[in-house]
Order: structure tokens, then C-alpha cells, then sequence
């Protein structure tokens, strides 16, 4: 049994604390700016979003192939594998047909999680069980509900508020909070994988977008000698969603050291 403790990623409890502390400062500036409309406004945004959602997923049922015992059943089995090594149930899990080589989890109350078949086609098992236990510790870790409850209503405040709160939003929410999101699912994907060998490779082919990786890169990277990232632009790296990926390796090579994953 793996604990939410042990996945989730140092930083990710400081960015918590530190976003729910600027929230209730926000929540009590707004409401005496706008005489309480900001409530209104924000309980307006999560409808919003839960219906945004709940749309989104009666699609996806509608296009997407369900992964399950009869329809993709060595895949279904795999995602399962993936879920017991981090004790979490299994969720709806959807392949859709798009070529990008991408997976997403979407929903709250029932997540789903969706591979998308570029990823599917270039993937090796061990790194779709790495993809798989990435999508599964969003979910174990509820990062897709926190993050909807702090964000989902900022696009439907008064105008007022609305500059300082997308600031807020770009740098901090959609920035450094999710970028720490992204650390503790990879530690998730570890746990899933079993070796941390698969889950590089599986990095280079998110990169690359390629089959084939050529194993010197994989454990040049593993080494931390490998350059991945073509770019040091300091406003990017600040408002990514997601960490570079030499940044992802080397936290996944130390957390996979510590905890025999190797």
C-alpha cells in the first residue's frame, strides 16, 4: 500500500497551504469590495464547471472506446495492475482515437481517465503503466478537485477582480501549484511502473513523440547528462503547468533511489 503522504511531493503541501491562505485573503477582499457578490459569482463558477464537465464526459462516452474486460481486455488489465500498485480503484478509463501522444483525467465526484491512441501506439507496457499511475495519483491525490475548487470560479468574478486574479491564477494555480501536482503523479507513475528505467523512457517519449528511444539517451538521462529542454525562457518555466522534464527526471531518479525503484 502506498500512503498519500509518500506521494505527495514536499512542495506540493507548502503550495497547498500557501493557496488556501491567499484564498481566504481573496475570498474577504472581494466580499467587501463587492459587498459579497464574489460569493455568488464563485458559486456560479463551480456550476459551471460541473456542468462543463459532466458535458465533456457524456462525449467522450460517445466517441471514446471504454477500456474494459471486453473491449480492450490486455489494456484493461494493465491499467488495473497500475491501480493496485498504488491502491486506488480503478476509475472509467476511455481511449479516444486522437493521434497526440497524451493522456488527461478529467471529473471530480467520478473522475475518468482518457489515453489517447498516439500515446497508446508508441508506449511499451511499463510506460503505459508509468502514464496509467500518473492519471491514477491525480485522482488519488484529488489534485483535479482542488485545483477546480480554487479556479473554477475566477473567470466569472467582477471585472474589478478580474486582472489580479488571473495573475494569481497564471503564476500560481495554473503555475507553481500544478507544476508541484505534476511531481507527486510522477511518483505515483513510479510506483505503477516499478522502475524508474521505463518511466524516463516513457519522458523522452512524451518529448519526442517517437517509438523508439535509444537507450544511451535513457540512461544519460537517468545520469542527468541528457539535455532535454531546448528552451530557458524564465516567463515560460514560470507560468508552465508542467515542470521540464530534466527537472522531472531528476526528482523521479532521487525519489525511485530512495524507495528501491531503481
Amino acid at each position: 500500500m502506498v500512503a498519500n503522504v509518500k506521494l505527495r511531493y514536499p512542495g506540493e503541501w507548502f503550495n497547498l497551504i500557501l493557496a488556501a491562505f491567499f484564498g481566504i485573503i481573496i475570498f474577504f477582499v472581494l466580499s467587501a469590495l463587492t459587498g459579497g457578490l464574489c460569493c455568488f459569482w464563485g458559486f456560479i463558477g463551480i456550476i459551471i464547471m460541473l456542468l462543463m464537465v459532466g458535458a465533456a464526459n457524456s462525449h467522450l462516452r460517445n466517441i471514446g472506446v471504454s477500456i474494459d474486460e471486453r473491449r480492450l481486455p490486455d489494456l484493461y488489465e494493465l491499467c488495473q495492475e497500475a491501480a493496485e500498485s498504488i491502491d486506488v480503484t480503478l476509475p472509467k478509463m476511455y481511449l479516444d482515437g486522437n493521434p497526440q501522444v497524451n493522456a488527461f483525467t478529467r471529473g471530480i465526484a467520478s473522475p475518468v481517465i482518457v489515453l489517447n491512441k498516439g500515446l497508446v501506439d508508441i508506449m511499451n507496457q511499463g510506460e503505459l503503466k508509468f502514464v496509467v499511475g500518473h492519471e491514477l495519483g491525480h485522482i488519488k491525490l484529488y489534485h483535479f478537485a482542488i485545483r477546480t475548487m480554487f479556479d473554477s470560479s475566477i473567470l466569472r468574478v467582477p471585472l474589478i477582480a478580474y486582472i489580479p486574479l488571473m495573475i494569481f491564477k497564471l503564476i500560481f494555480l495554473n503555475g507553481r501549484m500544478s507544476r508541484s501536482f505534476e511531481y507527486s503523479a510522477d511518483r505515483a507513475g513510479l510506483h505503477a511502473s516499478g522502475n524508474v528505467h521505463d518511466a524516463v523512457s516513457c519522458m523522452i517519449k512524451l518529448k519526442t513523440g517517437k517509438k523508439e528511444v535509444d537507450e544511451k539517451k535513457v540512461e544519460m538521462a537517468i545520469a542527468g547528462k541528457l539535455d532535454l529542454d531546448d528552451s530557458d525562457n524564465f516567463l515560460k518555466d514560470m507560468l508552465s503547468t508542467h515542470p521540464d522534464f530534466e527537472d522531472r527526471i531528476r526528482e523521479m531518479v532521487e525519489y525511485s533511489r530512495d524507495n528501491d525503484l531503481s
